[in-house]
């Protein structure tokens, strides 16, 4: 997972670099003054060819929104060694799929580790709610020439977007009509169909088989995709107010060109919600960071509620710490206390530190170092829901 999201970010960091230049080029003088007039046109223009690069640029099959949604699902499975491809990547095909999943996968996944099953199915949407997480606090700390407000926005709409097609009877058309022109080969097809009404289905019919579906038309297993209709009235009404909640993604300053709120003149802070459906149920979050002088704080709290009880976490965090000349560190702290299911109410406590760790060789190039620790419990961008400890090394290159 953290590697699709930094691959990601790297791409749509390029994006950016190549607008934000672009616009210079064309509106910025070089001996003349620079007009309050050119640079209101050279702002706008960046800002709505950066709006049209991340809603249709997203969408290429080439490490962007769309393929790190892919990967996301894919890391989820992968922990239970269940094989997939990305159907968002020019080598494969350009579909916004996951496919090579067979229901026999599915049917015994679901038997065994139903919470992750739920959370292969939201792990997608998960993708962009830790992305605009990732550069809201990035451009944040870090003051950019052109800030990705529109990708900020773009995200938080695509969440909503999804949960408004999940909670409508269009569903139940593309069920019909989608069917027709999938492949009669189960492990050619998405492995959810809709990720959220597959989400919704599976999570309040925990005791169901996964093969309690209906029949493929004119193919083998069954039909993956879950119209709104089949959903019991309860969890319809679920559903709906997920959309609802999935608002809260937009409560975030940078999408309306805030980028920082200063206090006073070395103290500045900002501060954004996010919703994120989980195997639970949901996550709720309050984020602020800040910057006093040349020290960058985070602070964080959660909601983490099932069908009818809620716990609770909190984030702390010190980004950007220099050790010495060449090296700086983020050492970021999580805790929960959250459910251990939808259904559920007992609770799961624990917790995870994050350490990122940046050696400068060059003026723009240092070696990079990620360690992340988990205990039980669902930690974003991380696929799996035991305890555990991964490593990343690789190189970082700041563009300047």
């Amino acid at each position: 997972m953290n590697q699709a999201l930094e691959f990601a970010a790297d791409f749509y960091e390029l994006g950016y670099l190549g607008i934000d230049k672009l616009g210079n080029t064309l509106f910025k003088p070089k001996s003349k003054n620079y007009t309050f007039g050119k640079k209101l046109l050279n702002g706008g223009f960046k800002y709505l060819l950066s709006a049209a690069f991340v809603k249709y640029g997203s969408e290429l099959p080439i490490p962007l929104g769309v393929w790190a949604h892919e990967e996301f699902h894919r890391s989820v499975l992968g922990v239970k060694n269940i094989a997939s491809k990305n159907g968002n990547w020019f080598p494969h095909r350009w579909d916004g799929t996951v496919y090579g999943v067979s229901d026999e996968d599915l049917t015994t996944l679901k038997s065994k580790d139903p919470n992750q099953l739920l959370y292969a199915y939201v792990a997608g949407v998960q993708s962009e709610v830790l992305m605009n997480r990732k550069i809201s606090v990035q451009d944040f700390y870090n003051k950019r020439t052109l800030p990705k407000n529109a990708l900020i926005l773009y995200n938080a709409w695509y969440v909503w977007d999804y949960f408004k097609f999940s909670s409508s009877s269009v569903t139940d058309s593309v069920k019909v009509w989608g069917a027709k022109s999938e492949n009669p080969d189960p492990k050619q097809r998405d492995f959810a169909g809709a990720d959220l009404t597959a989400w919704a289905y599976d999570m309040f019919s925990p005791e169901k088989p996964y093969t309690d579906r209906d029949k493929f038309p004119n193919g083998e297993g069954v039909n993956r995709r879950i119209g709104y209709s089949d959903l019991s009235v309860e969890a319809q009404d679920y559903l709906l107010k997920q959309k609802k909640l999935s608002l809260l993604n937009f409560v975030n300053p940078a999408i309306f060109f805030i980028n920082r709120i200063p206090l006073s003149r070395h103290t500045s802070f900002n501060f954004f919600m996010q919703y994120a459906p989980t195997y639970f149920g949901n996550d709720i979050s309050l984020t602020l960071p800040v910057q006093y002088h040349n020290t960058n704080f985070l602070l964080g709290v959660h909601k983490f509620s099932n069908l009818k009880s809620e716990g609770y976490g909190l984030d702390l965090g010190l980004y950007n710490r220099k050790l010495n000349r060449r090296m700086e560190t983020d050492l970021v702290m999580h805790i929960w206390n959250q459910p251990k299911s939808f259904y559920n109410d007992a609770k799961e406590t624990g917790g995870a530190l994050q350490l990122d760790a940046r050696y400068r060789i060059t003026k723009n190039i240092a070696f990079a170092l990620a360690l992340n620790g988990k205990t039980k419990g669902w930690q974003i961008g991380s696929p799996y829901l035991k305890s555990n400890f991964s490593s990343s090394l690789g190189l970082s290159y700041a563009l300047r």
